[in-house]
């Protein structure tokens, strides 16, 4: 993918116009970062945001004194980080990290700033973005505080299904899905396998396969309702 088509996929350049884009890719500046690496530690968030054009990255919080982490956000391509300290320009306590070879275009946070204040179309994509990534940590919070384990899991493979098992969850390791919901990998390779012995998923080399969505989403609490994404519901129906 060349960076120019990464940029017009991406949500957060949603809306602006081509001339511009190529304006902005010009003062973009490619990285590559090698798999399992930090991109980004603990109080450098306000250094440079960073879009990725391929690859995936999770964002997450630590615990510094037993090393416990809580992976806050998946992302992969259009996605950008930290997104936090754009808009606050404050430090944002997280590290990113690559979960396979990822490619990104980025430039100082001083200048992304600029840009806001100079495109309305990207300080609105942006900010519908920045809402999108709160709702996602709105759930998070809300699925920690009033669902057991199964629940969570249930839902995190919802909101990630695309109906063709082509998403951001594909091989990762279960101790990655486990950091995602607030567990540890042995609980969430034991309700893999419960789903599994009844038919809710799949699991083949390391990719896990929803084949049965009625069942998945009643493992799932009904506040998902018609908050769930289109995509979803869609893919509900069609293979009911």
């Amino acid at each position: 993918m060349t960076s120019l088509t990464a940029l017009q996929r991406s949500p957060i350049f949603a809306g602006m116009d081509e001339l511009d884009l190529r304006r902005l890719q010009a003062s973009l500046v490619e990285e590559s970062c090698p798999a399992r690496r930090q991109i980004m530690g603990p109080g450098e968030s306000l250094e440079r945001f960073r879009l990725i054009v391929s690859g995936r990255v999770k964002i997450v919080r630590s615990n510094s004194v037993d090393g416990r982490e809580l992976t806050l956000w998946l992302l992969g391509p259009g996605d950008g980080f930290d997104v936090v300290s754009l808009l606050d320009g404050l430090p944002h306590t997280v590290s990113a990290w690559a979960l396979g070879p990822v490619r990104m275009l980025s430039a100082p946070m001083a200048q992304w700033r600029g840009w806001l204040r100079a495109l309305p179309p990207l300080d609105l994509a942006v900010h519908r973005y920045s809402a999108a990534k709160l709702r996602e940590l709105a759930d998070l919070a809300a699925d920690l505080a009033l669902h057991d384990t199964s629940t969570r899991l249930a839902n995190l493979l919802l909101r990630h299904f695309d109906g063709r098992q082509n998403n951001l969850l594909h091989d990762l390791p279960q101790s990655e899905l486990a950091a995602m919901i607030g567990s540890v990998r042995v609980v969430v390779s034991r309700i893999l396998a419960q789903m599994r012995a009844e038919g809710v998923v799949q699991l083949h080399d390391g990719a896990i396969r929803a084949v049965d969505l009625r069942r998945l989403l009643a493992r799932a609490e009904a506040h998902l309702g018609e908050q769930r994404p289109a995509v979803q519901r869609k893919a509900i129906k069609r293979h009911g």
